[in-house]
C-alpha cells in the first residue's frame, strides 16, 4: 500500500478521492524530552501534565512510550501537517496529541512507533476524517470491531471523537495489527457509529470499506473534480456529501444533501456538466455527461438533496441507483418531519 503521509496539497486525486498527509515528526529518540517546536511562528507546541496512563498508551503490549507526548492546538497544527491541516479543521479538529513509543524489550533502532491521536468535534467529524484516508480493499483485522485498516507500517482507526493515525517504522504488518489491537481496548472512547445518512445510499454492489463523509470544500474537490465548483456550498459548510464505490460497473455513488439547493442548481450542474463532457443530455429528469474519453456521470435531485454517479455506462442502471437513493432519502425526510411534529405536540 502506498504511503499515505505523502503531501496532500501537491495534488488533487479525484480518480481515487483520497486525501492524504505529510506530517512533519518522526519518532523521538528513546529517553528524549519534550519535542520542540510546532512550526507555527516559533511557538512551541503546548505542552501538559499527562497522568501515567493518558489515553491508555502505556497499556500497549510490547510498548513504552520514548520521551513525552506532545500537543498541538489549531495553530500548532500547521507546523505539523505539512500541507493538509486546513482539511483537518474543516472536519471540527480540536487538537493533536503524538505519541513515540519504542519496544518494551531490547531497544531495536529499526522499530519504533508514531502515534497520532486527533481529537475532533464529533464521532461524525472523526470517521470523515478517517474515511478519507481509504480507498476500499485496505486489509483489517477480523478481530476489531472499531473501523480501522492496517497495513505494513501504518493503520489508521477512529474511535468516538477520536480520529488514530499509526506510523509504524521497520513493523511488520501482523505486529501493527498487534499493536492496533491493543491500542483500540486501551483507548477511552466509545465506538464510533456510520453516519446515519449513509443508510440512504443503495445497498447492491456497495464495495464495504469505500464509504466517505465529505465535509468542506477541500475534501470535496479531493473526491471528484465535479464537487470542486463553488455553486454547491461546500466551503460555507452548507453542504456535506456521502460518498461509496460500487462494483462490478458503477464507479461510485455521492450523495449531496443541502441545508438549502442553490437557486437554478439543475442549470448550475448542466454548465459544469458542459464543462467536462462533449455531450450533456436530459431523460426523464435525469442528467447524463459523456466525455471524449467515454466516462459517464449523472446528476439527480429530489428537494434539498442530489445524487451524483460517476463511471456507469449503462444510463438505465445509473437511473436505478439514483432513484433507489432519492427515494430513501426522502423517506428518511418525511419520517424526520413526522417525529418533528410529534415532538412538537408534547
Amino acid at each position: 500500500m502506498k504511503n499515505k503521509r505523502m503531501g496532500l496539497a501537491t495534488a488533487v486525486l479525484a480518480a481515487a478521492g483520497l486525501i492524504i498527509f505529510a506530517h512533519g515528526a518522526t519518532p523521538a529518540a528513546a529517553g528524549a524530552g519534550p519535542a520542540a517546536q510546532d512550526g507555527q511562528a516559533g511557538q512551541p507546541a503546548v505542552q501538559r501534565n499527562f497522568p501515567p496512563d493518558f489515553m491508555g498508551v502505556t497499556g500497549i503490549t510490547g510498548w513504552v512510550l520514548s520521551g513525552n507526548p506532545r500537543t498541538f492546538s489549531r495553530d500548532g497544527l500547521y507546523g505539523y501537517v505539512d500541507g493538509g491541516a486546513e482539511v483537518f479543521l474543516q472536519y471540527g479538529f480540536r487538537d493533536l496529541t503524538v505519541f513515540s513509543l519504542i519496544p518494551d524489550k531490547a531497544a531495536d533502532p529499526k522499530k519504533a512507533i508514531t502515534l497520532e491521536i486527533f481529537r475532533m468535534d464529533s464521532p461524525k467529524d472523526a470517521f470523515g476524517i478517517f474515511s478519507t484516508r481509504r480507498e476500499g480493499g485496505e486489509a483489517v483485522s477480523p478481530g476489531i470491531k472499531t473501523f480501522h485498516w492496517l497495513g505494513r507500517e501504518q493503520a489508521s482507526l477512529v474511535k468516538g471523537n477520536l480520529f488514530v493515525n499509526i506510523l509504524a517504522a521497520g513493523c511488520t504488518q501482523a505486529e501493527v495489527g498487534d499493536f492496533l489491537a491493543s491500542l483500540v481496548v486501551n483507548l477511552p472512547a466509545g465506538e464510533t457509529p456510520m453516519p446515519e445518512a449513509f443508510s440512504c445510499l443503495p445497498e447492491f454492489n456497495l464495495i464495504p470499506g469505500t464509504e466517505r463523509f465529505i465535509c468542506g470544500d477541500i475534501a470535496a474537490a479531493n473526491e471528484s473534480p465535479l464537487l470542486g465548483a463553488e455553486f454547491w456550498g461546500f466551503k460555507e459548510g452548507l453542504t456535506e456529501a456521502y460518498s461509496a464505490k460500487y462494483g462490478p460497473g458503477t464507479g461510485k455513488l455521492i450523495l449531496i444533501k443541502f441545508r438549502q439547493p442553490p437557486q437554478d442548481l439543475p442549470g448550475k450542474v448542466y454548465r459544469l456538466f458542459k464543462d467536462h463532457a462533449m455531450d450533456v443530455r436530459i431523460s426523464r429528469a435525469i442528467m447524463q455527461g459523456v466525455t471524449v474519453v467515454g466516462r459517464n456521470f449523472y446528476f439527480g435531485q429530489s428537494g434539498p438533496n442530489g445524487i451524483i454517479i460517476i463511471d456507469e455506462t449503462d444510463p438505465e442502471v445509473a437511473r436505478a441507483y439514483i432513484q433507489q437513493a432519492l427515494d430513501k432519502t426522502a423517506k428518511k425526510l418525511n419520517e424526520s418531519k413526522k417525529d418533528k411534529k410529534k415532538d412538537d405536540k408534547k
